[in-house]
């Protein structure tokens, strides 16, 4: 098996727009029937990343999932029954700005330019909800399918081309529907958010509880919602809000706020034994650190009350998986990253997003494969036709696939279903949480 891996910096053009570096990594990982195979011979098929370049602050950063799609690339040019006589090449543009945040002008100008420059068969990402939106229109235009493991909002149901191997806040709001229908909160509900109107944030508590909003508004529950402004919030004024109209509640804002306002319940003497709390945490990033989770706890003087009142909360995170195969993805790619870009990746829920890259590849490639054999014709003298991209994105949704974070289940809208976890406070001497 002959592999090379490529390097190429391109300059873009300074033409009516800010200039603007693309990075492109190339990577292709060839491998024979025999030994009268050729490598020259092998057709490329490229996939275009559209992905943060150095921001790993961003879950889907091309630092943390790269490493996960160069596994997946190297699995499939070396299964030579997956792709005959075709092998993949990864193509990368950054989607950020100057500052280093997800750009809605540069992700699509990113796709324009590498759409003329190398007409990749798929795009991989965006991530990031804003800079997602304009590729998701370019590629259903286009009729490439667009495979992602970001891009979380509900809206991209809209967008034929796109799927999504990750986790989706259609999925929390489906989570949020059975919560209620298992407890028989059939009526009403309440939903508080901070939201940043910033041209550099991509606003996710408004597109977290939007999921919830959605779906809880399909099944007659009466909603009211309250947004915080983070820089400048009226603590008692929410209570007030919370007892207006709210028992069933749930919230995605800072740890700090949301830690703040339960005292402020304790403060005003509000008994909480009707009331429930369901703090929205997707990545579990307030649950971390060494010794007992208890997410209540700052060491001052109000952690007696927000153990208290931290009773009523739950804490709503996505579900870890523990199957093997994942435990051993993520050894990898610690190790990949470590080596390829010095980055130091943590245990933590932020490598499900690289684990939903990969099997996205993974399920394209599958996808791709059964296309092709169903196409008449082969390789022959042309090389493989390539097919239209629905006739590719249909093929993964509704369907089963065997992933690293276990078995892939993809809903009719192309959407994967995910597991939820939900945390509580099993003893209220210590105050600390479990699942």
């Amino acid at each position: 098996r002959l592999r090379t891996v490529r390097l190429l910096v391109i300059m873009l053009s300074r033409w009516l727009r800010p200039s603007l570096l693309l990075f492109f990594l190339l990577e292709s990982a060839e491998s024979s029937l025999s030994a009268d195979n050729a490598t020259e011979d092998l057709q490329e098929v490229t996939l275009a990343a559209i992905l943060p370049l150095t921001n790993t602050d961003y879950a889907w950063a091309w630092p943390r999932v790269a490493p996960a799609l160069h596994q997946a690339v190297r699995r499939v040019n070396s299964d030579p029954w997956l792709l005959p006589g075709l092998k993949l090449q990864l193509v990368h543009g950054s989607s950020e700005n100057r500052d280093g945040f997800c750009s809605d002008s540069i992700a699509p100008l990113v796709a324009v330019d590498i759409k003329l420059s190398h007409d990749p068969w798929a795009f991989i990402g965006p991530g990031c909800d804003y800079s997602s939106s304009p590729v998701a229109r370019f590629t259903t235009h286009w009729d490439v399918p667009m495979v992602t493991a970001g891009a979380r909002a509900i809206g991209f149901e809209s967008y034929a081309s796109v799927t999504n191997t990750g986790p989706t806040h259609k999925k929390l709001g489906e989570f949020g529907m059975r919560i209620q229908k298992t407890f028989g909160w059939r009526q009403h509900a309440m939903l508080i958010f901070s939201d940043k109107k910033d041209a550099n944030d991509d606003r996710p508590c408004y597109f977290a509880v939007e999921g919830l909003y959605t779906l809880l508004g399909k099944s007659n529950i009466t909603i009211r919602d309250h947004i915080i402004e983070a820089d400048n919030v009226n603590y008692k004024s929410v209570v007030q809000a919370i007892r207006d109209n709210g028992r069933v509640v749930y919230l995605c804002c800072p740890w700090d706020i949301f830690r703040t306002l339960m005292v402020q319940f304790w403060r005003e003497g509000v008994e909480l034994e009707d009331y429930v709390f369901f703090f929205i945490d997707l990545f579990a990033e307030g649950l971390g650190g060494p010794g007992p989770v208890r997410p209540w706890y700052r060491g001052d003087q109000d952690d007696f009350a927000a153990r208290y009142t931290f009773r009523s909360v739950k804490v709503l995170t996505y579900l870890e998986p523990q199957n093997p195969e994942y435990l051993q993805f993520v050894e990898t790619l610690k190790n990949d990253a470590k080596e390829m870009f010095n980055l130091t990746i943590k245990d933590s829920l932020y490598n499900l997003i690289a684990g939903g890259f990969h099997d996205g590849v993974m399920m394209y490639s599958q996808a791709l494969n059964e296309t092709l054999s169903e196409q008449r014709g082969g390789p022959g003298a042309g090389g493989v036709h390539r097919p239209r991209g629905d006739v590719v994105t249909r093929r993964m949704w509704n369907r089963t696939f065997p992933g690293v974070m276990g078995l892939v289940e993809m809903d009719e809208f192309g959407d994967r279903q995910m597991d939820f976890a939900v945390w509580d406070m099993m003893d209220v001497e210590s105050g600390e949480f479990q699942v």
